[in-house]
């Protein structure tokens, strides 16, 4: 009597390839972070393409005045591009300006006053339209450039966000080298309110899942191959 059962077929390579391929592709879709998956940012300022982004909140009512009291503090950076960017939100949509400084230990060592160390300055006045202006200084005070005059990156009238963004090179560091950070507005030449300082490595959001995923394709590929000489 012959068997009604087929001896199974063995996998062709461009199919078990194609498996491959689809069981990497899955898994790195699944993994994806959330801030990969978010829209990209861009500096006109609106401000929904934040959302989802990484921010350190602040309590409301710890600072000297209300219009320098700040409730979080984001940043970000799009993938394949030489920008950190960053924006401030304060609790009060009030009209008056917002000065911040947002300094920058860039090689994580604790302390933010050697001259390779960032001061990022923003002025932010949501009466004038929400002009911005953003100047660079090293840890010492020295001053470096001037990074934007009279942008639109800041809510106008009663508001409470501004954002900026600051080049790769012009804080002297690279992608995937840590940094600390710590935003701090001030009431003239006064501290009003500090925000916990955070520890950040900017780099391209998809950069370990795409060599995860092209891990799994390579892997697949070798198996695939000693299969063939066997």
């Amino acid at each position: 009597m012959n068997s009604m059962l087929k001896p199974v077929e063995k996998m062709s390579g461009s199919n078990f390839l194609l498996a491959i391929f689809l069981a990497g592709w899955l898994i790195f879709i699944s993994f994806t972070p959330a801030q990969a998956q978010s829209a990209a940012i861009v500096l006109d300022g609106q401000f929904d393409d934040w959302l989802g982004q990484p921010n350190v909140p602040d309590d409301q009512g710890d600072a000297h005045t209300n219009h320098s009291d700040l409730s979080a503090f984001y940043f970000a950076n799009n993938p394949d591009q030489d920008y950190l960017y960053f924006m401030a939100e304060r609790w009060d949509l009030g009209s008056e300006g917002l000065d911040l400084r947002l300094f920058i230990d860039t090689n994580n060592n604790g302390l933010v006053t050697e001259p390779s160390d960032r001061i990022v300055e923003v002025r932010y006045h949501p009466n004038q339209g929400g002009r911005t202006y953003v100047d660079l200084y090293d840890g010492t005070g020295a001053f470096l450039k001037q990074v934007a005059y009279q942008m639109n990156w800041g809510e106008p009238g009663k508001a409470s966000r501004v954002e900026w963004g600051v080049t790769f090179s012009d804080l002297g560091i690279a992608p995937y080298q840590t940094i600390r950070m710590q935003l701090v507005s001030y009431n003239g030449t006064q501290v009003s309110d500090t925000v916990a300082e955070v520890q950040w490595s900017p780099a391209d959001a998809l950069g370990w899942y795409l060599l995860i995923f092209l891990g799994i394709i390579g892997l697949g590929w070798l198996y695939h191959q000693r299969r063939a000489l066997a």
